[in-house]
């Protein structure tokens, strides 16, 4: 495999980017070149990650890996490893490997936060009743401890900054849901927002109250995963802007999705202002979400 074509330098030359993180071996059983053998713990690491452009991606996974193993690839990367370090200074190869390094972890925070699915996550805490499944908050919390133990290189100021942002409104939206939804009834794996006028006999001064914190805290929810999603959006062009132009070009903003799915369910493409991008952190904290719900009267949209 010539991991220096023609197209590849021209484009190279013009100072477009064209790698992709590619696996040697697979973490799933499906995957190319999938090991039992191989450590977990070592699936993201960087000596079973090898930087192709997107054509030889998709050659090496291609039928499942069968037209290269995984000790043929180490075999290239040692090779274009070697050819690279001969033209460029310590450097610049301590920059491309943590360049390299960097990019990990961000795809395993796309990974974590469940990029793919934002839509689906954030139409089920939008919808007229918020649920969640169990499984996905414990996920949330796992991802919340895992920005918490990461420490972004001081070579990156856009995305350790981007990062600080997204965890800090992570940790609310866990916060929130913690304290204002429960296990539903004889479900086990369902979160949903409490309404106290639904487990017993009120008056109608304590039903207007429980109803009225039912709004409130369903309202703030709305407006953590609405900040949420665009922290998500902040994160993705702080690695856009200092790391990878491509970085997930194809799928786009990352979306939120508001409605009940019956009588009305929409996308919006949410991204902080400029006015918002100019303060020291764009988002204000939870403290702060709660008084616009307040001063709104309800959600802010």
């Amino acid at each position: 495999m010539n991991l220096r074509d023609e197209t590849s330098e021209v484009l190279e030359a013009a100072g477009v980017p064209l790698g992709e993180e590619a696996h040697i071996i697979s973490g799933v059983k499906e995957g190319p070149r999938y090991d039992s053998s191989y450590p977990a713990k070592k699936i993201d690491s960087y000596e079973n990650l090898i930087l192709l452009c997107p054509t030889h991606h998709r050659l090496i996974d291609k039928r499942g890996g069968m037209g290269y193993t995984a000790d043929s690839l180490r075999s290239m990367k040692v090779a274009h490893e070697a050819d690279q370090r001969a033209g460029k200074t310590d450097s610049q190869r301590r920059r491309e490997e943590a360049d390299l390094r960097v990019l990990a972890m961000v795809e395993i925070w796309a990974e974590k936060s469940g990029l793919n699915d934002w839509d689906s996550f954030t139409g089920s805490l939008n919808a007229p009743i918020p649920r969640i499944q169990a499984t996905t908050l414990d996920a949330l919390v796992s991802e919340s401890e895992w920005l918490t133990t990461r420490k972004w290189p001081q070579a990156y100021p856009a995305i350790r900054r981007a990062f600080r942002n997204y965890a800090w409104n992570l940790v609310d939206v866990v916060t929130h849901i913690r304290s204002s939804m429960d296990l539903v009834d004889g479900r086990e794996e369902i979160y949903e927002m409490y309404r106290e006028h639904k487990h017993r006999l009120m008056t109608e001064a304590e039903y207007r109250k429980s109803s009225e914190l039912f709004h409130f805290n369903t309202d703030v929810l709305y407006e953590l995963s609405f900040e949420l999603t665009k922290a998500a959006n902040f994160v993705c062009d702080a690695v856009r802007f200092e790391l990878d132009p491509l970085f997930r070009l194809e799928e786009g903003v990352v979306p939120l999705r508001v409605g009940d799915g019956l009588f009305g369910n929409k996308v919006l493409a949410e991204e902080y202002s400029a006015e918002e991008v100019e303060r020291d952190m764009p988002y204000v904290g939870l403290s702060e979400v709660k008084e616009r719900v307040k001063s709104h009267g309800g959600a802010s949209r």
